[in-house]
């Protein structure tokens, strides 16, 4: 019986975001996501569509909405396409702002109608295009329209898309993921990779579901798996592999989510070593140029942070005991951890990043660095007075910081070290005061 489309899933206590990067927050109690916070509705809407949604243009047509596409659609919608349904919608959040996700869903159900038929009337008038297209904000909203309508139309089949990552959780080996693949009723006509979508970014284990697919295809070539009649989710998989690359490139700042970057790095390599090892992707291939393209972004944001590891490290344990007060002061502590642990996981995923030389070269001056530079802390604070905050301070830093670089055992070696240097500092303020009696 196929399951893909079925509403028949239990899955009460399981997490529906699965491993996305954009997770639809179920807005209990007092707890509302980022995006509603900043953009109310709209922020709401952006939620409930982040499966298929993305930063950049999608480099496979038809495969996901840009973000601001989707943004101008909704200033068309509120001001000139459904002014009264909108302004209804904002009255039922003020009442039930709790609410907010369930209630921009079923405004879904109810604008699609209208929505389809302004659309099918601009199709038909040249004079209502032309109106329409002034309106939207130019001509590559009004080409995203269609889409747009179907993710709205159909937003219960992208939520059964999620439903279904969330019920294969517990899947781990390629013989569960092949025997999916085969009971997958595959939903037909535009709405087909905007699904695919959807189940790939909410699935935890991408990779392990294309290794599926493949069990059912005549041959390891794009046009094979095309021909198979999987192409779509090859597709989703190249669409993820960009949503990931948008999500690196946004954190790429100073006050990044750093945790976020990195599960979006680890989870870049894991689809891109499927996608390349598993998959025979000639220079003709679509996949292998998208995957070309994206890989080429992420390495340019990548090597550019990478450079900036050993200065930001060199920075905090370099500076004078005098000035150490500055640490806590400044942001500059956070961001020598976060350029190491971003440089432990683009190591971790180097093969797929391009990064291979700058990684390794980094990592190689970190180590030299790390080391000269925790052995001068504990000099330090072997000088210092007993307790001193600021030398103990520091040299915390440089242990943790060895301990991305060189290992748990490596930073508690040095943690003994550190101790006993403080000891013996107490040991040698009793000592005389022992001997006056």
């Amino acid at each position: 019986m196929p399951i893909a489309t079925s509403h028949r899933f239990s899955s009460g206590g399981l997490d529906h975001a699965g491993s996305g990067f954009a997770p639809l927050n179920p807005l209990d109690g007092d707890v509302t996501s980022d995006s509603v916070a900043k953009y109310g509705v709209l922020g709401a809407v952006y939620d409930l569509l982040a499966p298929v949604m993305m930063r950049s243009s999608p480099l496979i047509y038809g495969t996901a909405i840009e973000k601001k596409h989707l943004e101008r659609f909704w200033v068309w919608l509120e001001r000139d396409g459904a002014p009264k349904l909108v302004e209804g919608l904002k009255a039922s959040v003020n009442e039930k702002p709790k609410k907010i996700e369930q209630l921009v869903a079923a405004a879904f159900a109810q604008l699609a109608e209208p929505l389809e038929s302004q659309f099918n009337a601009a199709q038909n008038s040249a004079e209502i295009q032309r109106r329409m297209t002034i309106q939207l904000g130019g001509f590559d909203v009004y080409e995203a329209f269609p889409l747009i309508l179907i993710a709205i139309k159909h937003y219960n089949k992208l939520q059964a898309a999620k439903e279904l990552a969330a019920h294969v959780k517990k899947y781990e080996s390629e013989e569960e993921f092949s025997e999916l693949v085969e009971a997958i009723d595959l939903p037909t006509g535009p709405m087909q990779k905007l699904w695919c979508t959807a189940l790939v970014y909410n699935m935890d284990w991408p990779g392990k579901f294309m290794m599926g697919v493949l069990d059912h295809c005549y041959g390891e070539t794009e046009q094979t798996v095309r021909k198979s009649g999987y192409g779509p989710y090859g597709d989703a998989m190249v669409v993820n592999l960009q949503q990931l690359v948008d999500i690196i490139e946004e954190q790429a700042g100073v006050f990044s989510d750093i945790d976020l970057m990195c599960r979006a790095i680890d989870r870049f390599h894991r689809i891109a070593r499927v996608m390349h090892y598993y998959l025979d992707l000639g220079k003709s291939s679509q996949w292998n140029h998208c995957i070309e393209v994206v890989t080429g972004r992420v390495s340019r944001v990548l090597e550019k942070r990478i450079s900036e590891v050993v200065p930001n490290v060199t920075k905090v344990l370099r500076t004078p005991h005098q000035q150490a007060q500055t640490l806590f002061t400044t942001d500059q502590v956070l961001q020598a951890y976060n350029s190491v642990y971003l440089l432990d996981a683009a190591r971790n995923a180097k093969e797929s990043l391009a990064v291979n030389t700058a990684v390794e070269r980094t990592w190689s001056e970190l180590g030299k660095s790390l080391e000269i530079l925790l052995e001068r802390a504990l000099e330090d604070q072997k000088s210092a007075p007993f307790a001193d905050s600021l030398a103990i301070a520091k040299v915390e830093i440089a242990i943790k910081l060895c301990s991305i670089r060189f290992g748990a055992d490596y930073a508690q070696i040095m943690s003994k070290n550190k101790e006993n240097i403080e000891r013996r500092k107490l040991g040698a303020t009793i000592e005389p005061k022992g001997e006056e009696h």
